[in-house]
């Protein structure tokens, strides 16, 4: 398969995720999140990064669970603790050098932003991610998705400054 094919399919799948948080829809975002798995998983694959491949495949079912994690025994801290071992394990399942760990990690910071109620810690945890995200997907080859997690990264600064360090400075410019 085409070079630039493959990173088509990377580049979709990452201009979804990033557009699918504009929708209004909970159900849509889930939605277009799962779109977004699916076509990372074929682009994993086709360039041979088979921990993005089970790291994808782990976040099928996490968004999955997440559609009915408003019930009972999906709501349960337990659901969290073994998705975060997935994450945690699925990098040592699929070793191709120290680098498949960066994925793992960015993806047990992701889980926890999305299980947590705190939006200041999501927005933190998020901005940590990226650069793990950005450093596993440039060492794999994924050039496009590469690419646009620097856009992803410029987005979680500016809500981080926007939302959570620009109203606390200005609250200390205004005590003192």
């Amino acid at each position: 398969m085409s070079f630039w094919l493959i990173q088509g399919l990377g580049l979709a799948g990452s201009l979804i995720a990033i557009t699918s948080l504009q929708s209004g829809s909970r159900r849509k975002i889930l939605l277009l999140q799962l779109v977004c798995c699916l076509l990372w998983i074929a682009h994993y694959a086709l360039l041979g990064a088979y921990t993005g491949v089970v790291i994808n495949l782990l976040g099928l079912g996490r968004g999955l669970v997440c559609s009915f994690n408003h019930r009972g025994v999906l709501s349960s801290r337990w659901v969290l603790a073994a998705f975060l071992a997935c994450y945690g394990l699925s990098p040592l399942l699929t070793w191709d050098g120290p680098h498949c760990l960066l994925l793992g990690a960015a993806m047990m910071l992701t889980t926890v932003a999305l299980w947590v109620q705190n939006m200041r810690l999501t927005r933190l945890l998020f901005l940590l991610n990226s650069p793990l995200v950005f450093a596993y997907n440039l060492l794999a080859g994924s050039y496009s998705c590469a690419l646009i997690e620097v856009v992803a990264f410029c987005s979680f600064l500016v809500a981080v400054w926007r939302f959570d360090l620009g109203p606390a400075l200005a609250a200390r410019r205004q005590e003192g």
